[in-house]
C-alpha cells in the first residue's frame, strides 16, 4: 500500500520510489517547546518499523529534494513508531522550518532504515551523557536502553533555558535521579563543573555528547583529561570541519572497483565527480556527519572532514566520506 509517494501537500506531485526506504505516515505532531517540533511517524498499516539501536538516526524525505538526518531519541524497544524532535533554525537551510510549518498530521513521508554511527558501549561500567539543547535526542534513546540493561549512568542536560528545552519533565519522569537538568536561566551554568563531575566517575566511564559544536568542544576537551580517547564519544548535528577555511587542490582518483581514472578539480567533491560519471554512492548530508557514504580507499593519504570517523577508524587509514574530505596529495584510489 501506497509504495509510491505523492507529495501533493506541497503542491507538488512528485511521485519518490526509493529503494532503501519506508513509507510512514505522520500519526502526531505537537509544539514541545519554544521552536522544538516533535513527529512522530508510524507505519501507515500498522505493521512493526525496522528496529534501531541507541543512537541511530534515519532519513527523513521532508519533500522533494529536501532530505534531512534526525536522531530517534524514543525507546529502542518500541517498534511501532519513530520519534524525531526538531529544533526550527530560522536561518538554516530550510529543512527545519519545512517540518515546523509544512508537514501535517496524517501526511505521507519516505524516511530511511535506522543508521547508528554513535553507537552505544553497552559493556561500560558507567555511562555519561551530557547534552546540550536539541543534542538530548540520541542520548534520551542511549538512556532507555542502559535502564533496560540495569547499568548506571548520569545524564545531565544543559538549555539555555526551560522553556527552549525538549523533554525536561520526561527525562525525570522516566530515569529520576539519573538526571540534572540545567538552566542558564535559572543559574544551571555556574551549577554545571564538568570537572568536578568527571574526577569522581569510575574507571572505564564512557561520556556521550552531542549539541552545538563549540558545545562539545568544550565537553570533550575537559572529558580528555580524565578519560582515554576512545571513551569519549560525540555526534554533530552541523558539519565538523570549516569548508570556508580550506583551500581544495584537484587531484587525480582511481575507481578500482570501476577501473576508471577521474579528475577531481578544487571546486568539486569527490561524490560529484563520481555522480557525474555515472557511480553513484548513497549520500544523505553531503557534509561528513550521517555516515552514509562511507568507502574504502586503498591508496594515497586524505584530509577527514567528517564528524563520523572515530580516530581509530582514521588511523587504520582505510575509510573515509567522499562527500566532504579528500585528497592530501596528488592521487587517491578508492573501491567504488
Amino acid at each position: 500500500m501506497f509504495k509510491n509517494i505523492v507529495y501533493k501537500f506541497f503542491g507538488i506531485e512528485e511521485v519518490k520510489d526509493p529503494e532503501d526506504t519506508i513509507p510512514v505516515v505522520v500519526s502526531r505532531k505537537r509544539i514541545i517547546a519554544d521552536k522544538v517540533v516533535e513527529v512522530e511517524l508510524r507505519d501507515p498499516e500498522g505493521k512493526e518499523l525496522p528496529a534501531f539501536t541507541a543512537g541511530a538516526h534515519i532519513d527523513v524525505h521532508i519533500k522533494p529534494g529536501m532530505m534531512r538526518q534526525y536522531s530517534l531519541p524514543n525507546n529502542p524497544q518500541e517498534r511501532d513508531r519513530y520519534i524525531s524532535a526538531v529544533l526550527m533554525e530560522p536561518e538554516g537551510k530550510g529543512g527545519s522550518k519545512a517540518l515546523f510549518y509544512d508537514v501535517q498530521e496524517g501526511d505521507k513521508l519516505l524516511v530511511s532504515k535506522p543508521r547508528n554511527h554513535f553507537p552505544l558501549a553497552e559493556d561500560a561500567p558507567y555511562s555519561v551523557f551530557v547534552a546540550g539543547g536539541i543534542g538530548l535526542t540520541p542520548l534520551m534513546a542511549m538512556a532507555y536502553r542502559l535502564r533496560e540493561l540495569g547499568k548506571p549512568f548520569k545524564f545531565y542536560y544543559r538549555a539555555r533555558a526551560r522553556a527552549w528545552a525538549a523533554y525536561p519533565d520526561l527525562l525525570v519522569e522516566e530515569f529520576g535521579d539519573s538526571v540534572e537538568c540545567l538552566f542558564s536561566d535559572e543559574g544551571g551554568r555556574e551549577k554545571f563543573d564538568l570537572d568536578a563531575i568527571l574526577k569522581e566517575v569510575p574507571e572505564g566511564t564512557h561520556l556521550y555528547t552531542c549539541g552545538a559544536n563549540s558545545f562539545m568542544d568544550f565537553v570533550t576537551s575537559t572529558a580528555e583529561k580524565y578519560l582515554p580517547e576512545d571513551n569519549v564519544h560525540l555526534e554533530y548535528f552541523y558539519a565538523a570541519f570549516d569548508a570556508d577555511s580550506a583551500e581544495n587542490q584537484p587531484f587525480e582518483l582511481y575507481c578500482t572497483k570501476s577501473d576508471v581514472t577521474l579528475e577531481v578539480p578544487s571546486d568539486k567533491s569527490i561524490t560529484d565527480v563520481l555522480e557525474e560519471n555515472g557511480i553513484n554512492l548513497p549520500i544523505s548530508c553531503s557534509d561528513g556527519i550521517c555516515g552514509s557514504c562511507i568507502t574504502k580507499f586503498v591508496e594515497g593519504e586524505v584530509e577527514h572532514r567528517d564528524g563520523v570517523l572515530s580516530k581509530s577508524d582514521r588511523e587504520k587509514k582505510q575509510l573515509f566520506t567522499p562527500c566532504c574530505s579528500r585528497a592530501v596529495g596528488e592521487k587517491l584510489s578508492i573501491e567504488v
